[in-house]
């Protein structure tokens, strides 16, 4: 995530909070609400580190890159009285990719390849204060938000039949959005948000045994790896929320 991302993200955000508490009156609803949500979730890109912690400076920045990728979350937000709100997102995500193999002839004398698959599984829980942007039409509604997040996860590395202990590792971070909602009846309503976000883990993983059999062929395995998740693609979501 680059800083100049941050810094015209705070921008915008106080930006937000200015012009909603100069415009509030226009917004006012006389009660607080209740929103929940379900939302679809693609995020464009993520980095596995296999080595980050190696005194060479060429492996320990060496990654594996992951492209696009979906998941499913949801959330639930208190509307507040003068249209802000302040809400807690849930987002599981879950991925293992092959992104290679271990050649070697088996005991009948063929010669195969013992797959390689890296990848992860993380929780994210976030903190978000949403800001409105007056719009005109009371159906649709503009906002910019931002807040902490805390993430627990936790890296998955399989090598033929064996797959590598690795305890669950927690983190802190940030996260800022840019969202538009429209409610199509007093109760329902469909939202698309943009968010920046930064998760970072540090992970060791560790295979039980220094070898595994794999359709006959005997693979080594690594006994430790230190690695890195990072997720430093943008977040885009769209979904369907409910409000009591």
């Amino acid at each position: 995530m680059c800083r100049d991302t941050f810094r015209t993200a705070g921008l915008l955000l106080l930006l937000s909070f200015t012009t909603a508490r100069g415009q509030s009156e226009g917004f006012l609803h006389g009660e607080t609400r209740l929103q929940v949500g379900g939302f679809a979730d693609f995020i464009t890109s993520a980095r596995i580190y296999p080595a980050s912690r190696d005194a060479d400076p060429v492996i320990n920045t060496t990654y594996n890159s992951v492209g696009g990728f979906m998941a499913f979350g949801g959330d639930v937000r208190l509307i507040l009285p003068q249209g802000n709100a302040v809400g807690i997102t849930v987002l599981p995500i879950y991925l293992l990719n092959e992104t290679g193999s271990i050649y070697g002839y088996n005991s009948s004398g063929e010669y195969i390849g013992a797959p390689i698959k890296d990848g992860f599984s993380l929780w994210l829980f976030e903190l978000t204060g949403y800001f409105n942007i007056p719009v005109a039409d009371g159906r649709w509604n503009l906002y910019l938000g931002g807040g902490p997040s805390v993430y627990f996860g936790k890296r998955i590395v399989q090598i033929g039949n064996a797959e590598a202990d690795t305890p669950v590792e927690s983190s802190l971070g940030i996260q800022i959005c840019a969202g538009l909602s429209y409610r199509f009846t007093s109760h329902w309503g469909l939202r698309g948000e943009m968010k920046a976000m930064s998760p970072q883990l540090n992970t060791t993983s560790t295979f039980s045994s220094t070898s595994t059999e794999y359709d006959g062929l005997t693979v080594n395995l690594p006994q430790t790896l230190y690695g890195k998740i990072d997720i430093n693609g943008t977040d885009f979501t769209l979904g369907v929320f409910y409000e009591f």
